[in-house]
């Protein structure tokens, strides 16, 4: 398979659904099709893509500037490295929306700002022509109850043991993914919406492979 551009494959949705699976697969597909690529996974060293200091609350207007000024630079550079880097193909899991977006939205970031600063990280990434495998959750709180189940109750930032709390993370990342599933919808882009509650990567690897192939 030959690219006449070098092109960008943003996997994402939340935490659980499927995407680090969904990037190795593909990058091992993409590998046996003779094309170059990089997988830049969510929990690689000297990730790229994540932004370093402390913020505590985008409520604050001052905190809120010093993120989206960042974060756009870190893109800005991730892009221009990108371009020139001699793999044809950049994969990136979970950055753009769950750890981004996602993220200002759980800190209290303004949604016109929030939304503002979606639509430049858009344009950021634009010279790579995107490419956004989605993984979409129907039901949220089953989601939670699923992932802490296998992962456990407390693993990274989260911490669910009662009912309480598993309609309380269902209610704040069922807010937070309406908001970017409306972004998403929105993204003149190729994409592939995948609403996972049922895990059947059989199918899914099937849908996936053929987006690949239709947009390369």
């Amino acid at each position: 398979m030959k690219l006449n551009n070098k092109k960008l494959i943003i996997i994402d949705g939340m935490p659980g659904s499927g995407k680090t699976t969904c990037a190795t697969m593909l990058s091992d597909q993409l590998s046996a099709w003779n094309v170059t690529n990089r997988c830049i996974l969510e929990l690689e060293d000297n990730h790229p893509l994540f932004i370093q200091g402390k913020f505590s609350s985008f409520e604050d207007e001052a905190q809120a500037d010093l993120f989206i000024e960042g974060l756009q630079a870190l893109f800005r550079a991730f892009v221009q490295e990108r371009l020139a880097s001699t793999q044809d193909i950049t994969i990136i899991e979970s950055v753009l929306f769950q750890d981004a977006i996602n993220c200002a939205y759980h800190m209290g970031m303004n949604h016109d700002k929030l939304l503002n600063f979606s639509l430049a990280l858009q344009e950021i990434l634009s010279p790579l022509e995107p490419l956004l495998i989605y993984f979409y959750q129907v039901n949220v709180e089953g989601r939670w109850r699923f992932i802490c189940s296998v992962r456990g109750n407390e693993w990274g930032p989260v911490a669910l043991h009662t009912d309480d709390d598993f309609k309380e993370a269902a209610e704040l990342w069922g807010g937070s993914q309406a908001f970017v599933r409306a972004i998403v919808d929105s993204w003149d882009i190729p994409k592939l919406i995948i609403e996972n509650q049922d895990y059947l990567w059989d199918e899914y690897v099937d849908r996936i492979n053929q987006f690949i192939k239709d947009n390369l």
